[in-house]
């Protein structure tokens, strides 16, 4: 198993299964989104306190208050209807993509669940077309496969996330 056996993929993997790489990441434009609006809440945030002329501890609290609520805005407002029109359709952005020796799942980790649920299992042999994008100074990796021939799937990967593994095993 990964490094990330505490996640309780497990539950989807078959025994008959190993896992060979695990992946986390996002619906496809969340990481503009999240990075713009990021850089916009902190920005907001700092100068806030000051225009107000708050004392410390008040301007940490409106600090604070103004990141929680900007964070929650781009998930609600454009995280998850990004993961409604994805394909699959996800319930929030986050996702994890694992590859079993047989099959590659699309896992979703909606911030409200405990458990990732599986929203799509393709066989090995269906996965065609594999293309990879390296993270450029401001941009994600992206994965791209076709599943059965016709169905395009596109994904997006912090640099962390070692994605050039899951390309050599499909590609291979």
């Amino acid at each position: 198993m990964s490094r990330r056996e505490h996640r309780d993929i497990e539950v989807h993997v078959r025994p008959d299964e190993n896992v060979v790489v695990e992946l986390d990441g996002v619906v496809p434009g969340f990481t503009t989104w999240s990075t713009t609006g990021g850089i916009i809440g902190i920005f907001v945030a700092l100068i806030v306190p000051r225009v107000l002329s708050l004392p410390f501890f008040a301007g940490i609290l409106v600090i604070v208050f103004v990141l929680l609520g900007t964070f929650g805005a781009i998930y609600y407002l454009v995280g998850r209807p990004l993961a409604a029109r994805c394909v699959p359709p996800m319930s929030g952005p986050y996702l994890s993509l694992v590859l079993t020796d047989k099959r590659l799942l699309v896992l979703d980790r909606a911030l409200s669940s405990d458990q990732p649920e599986l929203k799509e299992a393709a066989s090995i042999d269906e996965i065609g077309t594999v293309e990879y994008e390296r993270a450029g100074p401001i941009s994600p990796q992206r994965l791209r496969y076709v599943v059965a021939g016709t169905e395009h799937r596109t994904f997006e990967f912090p640099r962390s996330e070692p994605v050039r593994k899951i390309v050599e095993a499909l590609t291979a």
